[in-house]
């Protein structure tokens, strides 16, 4: 397992953008920490779990984001949906 027991000195150079930098830093600040110590600490926690220390796997939609993009009939007068099935086609 691995501990931040010694003095860092081991370097790491990585790219990113200036965005990505620039929320990561904000997102971290937020909770007192540098984003070399953030990084540090993503490194101490993947040895620790023996690989990423979260899931990569998309999170379910919530209510509220599938309702923005779902379908929405059309009302009647009377406030009841218009269906598909409802629809005057012109074909009949």
């Amino acid at each position: 397992m691995a501990t931040a027991v010694g003095t860092r000195r081991a370097e790491i150079k990585t790219r990113t953008t200036d965005e990505v930098k620039k929320n990561a830093t904000e997102v971290y600040a937020r909770w007192g920490l540098s984003l070399s110590d953030a990084i540090n600490t993503f490194l101490i926690k993947s040895i620790e779990v023996g690989g990423l220390p979260f899931d990569l796997r998309p999170e379910a939609p919530s209510y509220d984001a599938i309702a923005a993009i779902a379908y929405k009939p059309k009302l009647n007068d009377e406030g009841v949906a218009v269906l598909p099935s409802d629809w005057d086609d012109d074909d009949e």
